[in-house]
C-alpha cells in the first residue's frame, strides 16, 4: 500500500523504491523496546552509572585490575543484580579492564596500576533483563602523569558529547558517525575502524553496528523512538587497527603499540530526541 501511496503523490516514484527497500532491509533487525523493557533498562543504567563512579574512585596507583573486578562482583551481588558480560561467549569477568595499548576486552589480572597508565573500564549491568553498557577511560594521576593520554581521553569524550547532539528520530546514524570521526581526526588522533558501538537493552550486543567512521551503511539506518543504543568512540594516538597476542584471544592491542581510549553511553531514542541511561558526564581524567 505504501508504494501505491507514493505512486499517487510522486510522479517519479520509481526513484524512491530503492530507498524504501533499503530502509526495510536495514531496520528489520532493530529491537524497539516496549515500556516495561525501557523501565528495566533505565533502572539498569542507574546501577551502572553508580558502579562506574565507584570504580573511578578506586582506580588509583597501587590497585590491581583483579581488585577492581572484585569491587564490581561485590556490587552486583550486594544489589541482587545479574552480570551481563561474565560468561558471554565464555568471557571470565564482569569488567573489561584494558591498560595503555590494550584496546578492548582486557581480562582483569594481577597487573598493578601505576601513575601515567591509561585505564579503560567497560562494564555491563543486567537488571531484570534490562542491559546497559558504558565505559570510561581514566588517566592514573591525571594530565601531569601522561599529557598525551590525557589529551586523547579528553578528545574522545568530546567527540561523543558533540556527536550525540545529532541524534533525532528519523535522522540517519551517518551524521553521528561522521561527527565522531571528524572530531577525532581533526585533533590529530585516529579511530579504530573495525570496532563499533551497537544496539543493546535486551541482549549484550544487538543490531545495528554503530561505526565511528563515515561508513555508508550508516546512511541506511535511521533513529527511531524505542531504540536503545550503545555509542562508543574507540580511538588511538595513531593506530587504526588492532592485533591479538598469543595466549589470550580476548585482549586486543593497538597495532602500533600506541595508547588508545574509549567512552561509552547507553542511550534511549525518544520522540523528542534522546535520553542518556548510563554515563559519567564529568571529565574524569
Amino acid at each position: 500500500m505504501i508504494l501505491i501511496y507514493w505512486t499517487q503523490l510522486i510522479p517519479n516514484y520509481k526513484l524512491f523504491i530503492p530507498y524504501l527497500l533499503n530502509y526495510k532491509d536495514n531496520m528489520k533487525d532493530i529491537i524497539i523496546k516496549n515500556k516495561q523493557q525501557i523501565e528495566n533498562i533505565r533502572k539498569s543504567g542507574v546501577y551502572l552509572t553508580e558502579l562506574l563512579n565507584i570504580l573511578y574512585t578506586k582506580a588509583k596507583a597501587g590497585i590491581s585490575l583483579i581488585e577492581l573486578e572484585f569491587v564490581a562482583e561485590h556490587y552486583i551481588k550486594t544489589n541482587d543484580l545479574k552480570w551481563a558480560f561474565k560468561g558471554y561467549q565464555w568471557f571470565p569477568a564482569n569488567l573489561c579492564l584494558s591498560v595503555n595499548d590494550c584496546v578492548v576486552h582486557g581480562i582483569p589480572d594481577a597487573y598493578v596500576l601505576k601513575n601515567g597508565d591509561v585505564l579503560k573500564i567497560d562494564c555491563w549491568i543486567n537488571y531484570k533483563w534490562g542491559i546497559t553498557d558504558s565505559a570510561i577511560t581514566v588517566v592514573i594521576w591525571g594530565e601531569a602523569a601522561n599529557p598525551l593520554g590525557y589529551e586523547l581521553v579528553k578528545t574522545t569524550k568530546k567527540s561523543l558529547d558533540e556527536a550525540i547532539q545529532h541524534i533525532w528520530p528519523g535522522k540517519a546514524l551517518y551524521e553521528y558517525s561522521h561527527r565522531v570521526y571528524q572530531t577525532i581526526t581533526t585533533a590529530g588522533f585516529s579511530v579504530l575502524w573495525k570496532l563499533t558501538g551497537h544496539g543493546v537493552g535486551n541482549k549484550v550486543h544487538e543490531w545495528p553496528h554503530i561505526y565511528n567512521t563515515p561508513n555508508s551503511e550508516m546512511k541506511k539506518i535511521f533513529f527511531q523512538p524505542g531504540m536503545v543504543l550503545a555509542f562508543e568512540p574507540i580511538t588511538a594516538v595513531s593506530s587504526t587497527d588492532f592485533v591479538s597476542r598469543p595466549g589470550n584471544d580476548w585482549n586486543l592491542y593497538c597495532k602500533g603499540k600506541d595508547l588508545w581510549a574509549q567512552r561509552e553511553y547507553t542511550i534511549l531514542i525518544t520522540k523528542d530526541g534522546y535520553e542518556i541511561l548510563s554515563w559519567i558526564t564529568d571529565d574524569i581524567i
